[in-house]
């Protein structure tokens, strides 16, 4: 971001401290878009990116700016938007973890494919646009998760004869050398999907160990995709609870039970809801084979099912925990989770604007923050994980 002439000027792909020349593309009464001709003095941090789609690719923002500087422009952006939305908060110390490794990380992804036979593409859009960026490797995949890109590849270029759009998730387990795929939207036998792969054995349950537990999941199910930065995370949460109580914890959005098998290490009752049939199904195995019997995992839409446990008065619960998606929990839950008067809120997000949106709607009147911590799960983007706690007044 600089100025001239009284316009913000925005240039995606610059340092802190690039002297650039630059093209405008989009012009507004208050600011102005443009493009990097050519570097006159480049910033400090400044590298060269590693991949060769960077900059056309749209996946990755942020590749021309070495590691370390990354996780401190990370922490200043949660730093000042927890300050301007919540003054009460220029006492925490807020902190960014980062990620052991900056590349190579992503177990799961999402790719576009376009088209069939030698005019294939399978890639990411591009920035700003709904093309796609035919690519062959992505240096931020795990070595079993390219070579499902791979697979998927020359079953677009040899195979398949379908010319129409499609969207495929990828996963895998590094540790066990597998990999599937899933088409989105086509699922057949609880969300099990009908085309898969595997590195070695026709398998579509992947299983991967974060801390002492091994979680059974699926391509189509959502779980954290850095594979160096999930167990921090599911510590982090396990010990923001700790004081909170010992008897029940409300998950909301629990997905295949990532925070549920350690929060039942400590409290008596757990119950875990989400929407999704695969993931609840999922969610209830892995806490069977870690050997829980105190997990209830609910299949329902969240708000619904909230709406549902409240007819006969607000329940009691020591602890919620929510982990909703970018679109945020929304105002009807946080409204519920309000009227419930939980001791402790632990709120995880991966968008600190529908966070504050959420958080705003009971803080600082009903609960006051204590703790937020940012995680850099997502290196080479602009995107990161957050944690907050709050405690009822």
């Amino acid at each position: 971001m600089g100025r001239r002439e009284g316009k913000v000027i925005f240039v995606p792909f610059s340092v802190p401290g690039d002297r650039l020349l630059v093209r405008p593309v989009e012009e507004k009464k208050t600011f102005l878009r443009a493009e990097a001709v050519r570097i006159l003095e480049p910033g400090s941090g400044r590298i060269e990116p590693r991949c060769p789609y960077f900059g056309r690719c749209g996946g990755c923002q942020w590749q021309q700016l070495e590691y370390s500087r990354q996780v401190e422009a990370k922490r200043q952006i949660l730093e000042e938007i927890f300050h301007h939305r919540f003054p009460q908060t220029r006492d925490l110390f807020i902190t960014m973890k980062a990620s052991a490794q900056p590349f190579g990380y992503r177990s799961r992804a999402r790719v576009q494919l376009r088209g069939c036979g030698p005019g294939a593409s399978v890639g990411f859009f591009r920035c700003g646009s709904h093309a796609v960026e035919d690519i062959e490797e992505c240096p931020l995949f795990r070595r079993s998760l390219n070579e499902a890109l791979h697979s998927l590849r020359q079953y677009k270029l040899k195979v398949d004869t379908d010319p129409k759009p499609q969207e495929m998730d990828l996963a895998c387990s590094e540790e066990e050398d597998t990999w599937a795929t899933a088409r989105v939207g086509t699922t057949i036998n609880e969300g099990i999907t009908a085309l898969i792969g595997s590195g070695r054995r026709e398998d579509v349950v992947l299983r991967k160990k974060v801390g002492e537990f091994r979680y059974s999941v699926t391509a189509p199910v959502f779980f954290q995709a850095n594979d160096f930065v999930v167990a921090e995370l599911a510590t982090l949460v396990q010990e923001s609870a700790k004081g909170a109580g010992r008897d029940s914890v409300l998950d909301l959005f629990a997905g295949v039970g990532l925070f549920s098998l350690p929060l039942a290490r400590q409290f008596k009752k757990v119950i875990a809801v989400d929407n999704s049939p695969s993931a609840c199904r999922l969610c209830a195995a892995n806490a069977s084979a870690a050997g829980f019997t105190s997990i209830q995992a609910a299949c329902a839409d969240v708000s619904a099912w909230m709406r549902s446990a409240e007819l006969s008065g607000p329940p009691e619960f020591d602890l919620i925990v929510l982990d909703p998606p970018r679109t945020g929990a929304g105002t009807d839950i946080m409204d519920r989770i309000q009227k419930w008067a939980p001791g402790t809120i632990l709120y995880v997000s991966c968008d600190p604007q529908t966070l504050c949106r959420d958080i705003a709607r009971i803080s600082p009147r009903n609960y006051d923050i204590d703790l937020v911590v940012g995680l850099d799960m997502f290196p080479q983007t602009y995107h990161f994980e957050t944690v907050v706690r709050l405690i009822k007044r």
